[in-house]
């Protein structure tokens, strides 16, 4: 086997979380030869099912199976050395000082945290972990199921890592929970004020209004979870005609008026520019009302949503923007498909939609600012 050169930083390297020293090149060398040397280790990579990492002092890796070479289109070679993060593409690396386990992001991170509680506890970790996986210009994320174990080659203590995708599983579940949530909600709300037709307490002209709008949003429903879905096995095209920007501002806010929560706070449309832009106004109109949503549900009684469009050069800036500050330790998992503020499995699709309609299929830019003065959701998308 030959192995590639790794460069070791100075012990002295920032980190925002775990060490980040690593091992030199020799040490590497010697580690892995040992490892594959021995019994044990090559039965982990070659019996047991999943992905297969056994990691040195310093989370480096010194082998893997094949199911991980052919994951990340590598070969023995360029997975030495580098740590699980660095390996499969997670988005925290490049922002990171020392590389995986360094950023801000990792002390979420269930995979650092499993590996280093196995290190100082030296029994096994189940756990689970949420990254956020980059290859070239697409984003994915990804839910496993880990188990970290600790293993003691002669004088090496080693961490063997077993990873299971449940990714499917996950987003599967995620999306029927979605489902029937925001389903039951409008059947309850359709089928209240049927009964009231039927009673004869009120009047049949305002109660089929309200009974076009609950299916008109039912209707909605059904579409963007069918959209999701295709959105996420890349199925889904954009319908592309003329809209107004102001058009799109006003469809989030009547879809937002009917928001149960909204009736307690304030949402403000700003003037929008008058110049007319090429999107999917369906999808775009969904982004941005999720971005509302979510503005409604972490906003007070009484405070304001505010709405607006700018152009920015080339690009054209939607934005929604509410009082409230996002935690320090959410901010880096907020676009992850799995992770909820709210506690409830299931939920938490809002966020991770934005990024799926706004970035996979829109082909713009979402992100959000935060701070004392507010935070503020919004999406970059070419005129």
């Amino acid at each position: 086997m030959v192995f590639e050169e790794q460069s070791r930083p100075e012990a002295s390297t920032l980190t925002h979380f775990a060490t980040a020293e690593r091992s030199s090149p020799e040490e590497l060398r010697r580690e892995a030869e040992a490892c594959l040397g021995h019994p044990v280790a090559g039965f982990l990579m070659q019996a047991l099912d999943g992905l297969v990492l056994i990691l040195d002092v310093n989370r480096q890796v010194l082998a893997t199976n094949e199911r991980v070479l052919q994951v990340v289109d590598g070969t023995p070679e360029t997975a030495l050395g580098r740590r699980p993060g660095e390996l499969f593409g997670c988005v925290h690396v490049p922002g990171s000082p020392g590389g995986c386990g360094t950023n801000h992001a990792c002390a979420h991170c269930g995979a650092v945290l499993a590996v280093l509680q196995a290190q100082q506890t030296g029994e096994a970790v189940h756990s689970e972990c949420l990254l956020t996986l980059r290859h070239d210009d697409t984003t994915e994320s990804a839910e496993f199921e880990i188990v970290a174990s600790p293993l003691i080659v002669g004088p090496h203590q080693f961490i063997a890592v077993v990873l299971h995708d449940l990714s499917a599983v996950k987003r599967r579940d995620a999306l029927e929970r979605l489902f029937y949530h925001d389903v039951a909600n409008l059947m309850q709300g359709i089928r209240g004020w049927a009964d009231l037709l039927a009673s004869g307490a009120s009047t049949s002209q305002g109660i089929a209004q309200k009974l076009a709008h609950l299916t008109d949003l039912l209707d909605r429903e059904l579409k963007s979870h069918r959209a999701m879905a295709q959105a996420e096995h890349g199925q889904l095209r954009p319908r592309v005609r003329t809209v107004l920007p102001l058009e799109i501002l006003v469809d989030v806010g009547d879809l937002l008026s009917r928001h149960a929560l909204a009736r307690d706070r304030e949402v403000v449309l700003l003037p929008a520019p008058e110049e007319q832009i090429h999107t999917d106004p369906e999808l775009l109109s969904r982004v941005v009302l999720n971005m509302a949503v979510n503005a409604v549900e972490a906003s007070f009684m009484g405070e304001t949503i505010t709405l607006s469009a700018q152009i920015k050069g080339p690009d054209i800036c939607f934005q929604v923007h509410n009082p409230g500050q996002i935690p320090e330790d959410i901010r880096t998992r907020i676009f992850q498909r799995s992770f909820s503020t709210k506690g409830a499995a299931g939920r938490g699709l809002g966020t991770y939609a934005m990024k799926l309609f706004g970035e996979t299929v829109l082909h713009g830019k979402v992100g959000f600012d935060t701070g004392p003065e507010g935070t503020t959701f919004w999406i970059r998308i070419a005129r």
